[in-house]
């Protein structure tokens, strides 16, 4: 299976996401019970998971983007290594009127091992 996406579109998707999480509004991440869980088992917080995010690569791309399935817009998929597990992120950059937010859907366990087609 061949990317969805090319590098140059991964890395210009990051750089408008760190954009919003360090110059506008900042990240929210979900809350949904998953990500908690793997929050707390993990030991991280909210700065922890920040430097995570502003940490990502085109490297770290597994796919999309796809159409979010609950909501207008897209949402990308992205994994990395913590603390010996591998995490599965899922971002979107949503909209509220004229302002863009960074929202981190999911941050938790991958359920299995991820792709990663532009490494």
């Amino acid at each position: 299976m061949s990317p969805e996406s090319t590098p140059d579109e991964a890395a210009q998707f990051l750089r408008e996401f760190k954009a919003i999480v360090t110059t506008a509004r900042g990240l929210d991440l979900v809350p949904r019970p998953e990500n908690n869980a793997t929050v707390l088992d993990l030991g991280l917080n909210e700065a922890a998971i920040r430097a995570v995010i502003l940490g990502l690569s085109v490297a770290d791309y597994c796919a999309g983007p796809k159409q979010d399935e609950s909501r207008p817009g897209e949402v990308w998929f992205f994994g990395k290594e913590i603390n010996g597990h591998e995490v599965y992120i899922k971002l979107k950059i949503a909209t509220a009127g004229s302002v863009k937010i960074a929202k981190c859907i999911s941050f938790h366990k991958a359920d299995y091992a991820l792709r990663y087609p532009l490494r």
